[in-house]
């Protein structure tokens, strides 16, 4: 496979991610919204522990968690400014 072939899938993946990221993120200002109606916290520790939790055990290859744990804390990060 030719580099340009194999960079047009890392094209096509990041677009998938974008799409599902655009997704993530409109659910997460549902729940801000929610949370701000119930007058809810905007910060959850125990819940962002748990999701940490759930994404390590569905991940395949465990070698790559430390890749993906920096990702999720980070996408959890800008979660929260969302729901604020």
């Amino acid at each position: 496979m030719k580099l340009e072939e194999l960079r047009t899938r890392i094209d096509e993946i990041d677009k998938d991610l974008l799409r599902l990221l655009e997704l993530r993120f409109q659910v997460v200002k549902e729940i801000g919204l929610f949370k701000k109606e119930h007058n809810l916290p905007v910060l959850d520790k125990a819940r962002e522990v748990d999701v940490l939790k759930m994404r390590q055990a569905q991940l395949t290859n465990k070698d790559n968690w430390p890749h993906f744990e920096a990702i999720f804390q980070l996408i959890m990060k800008v979660s929260k400014d969302l729901e604020a």
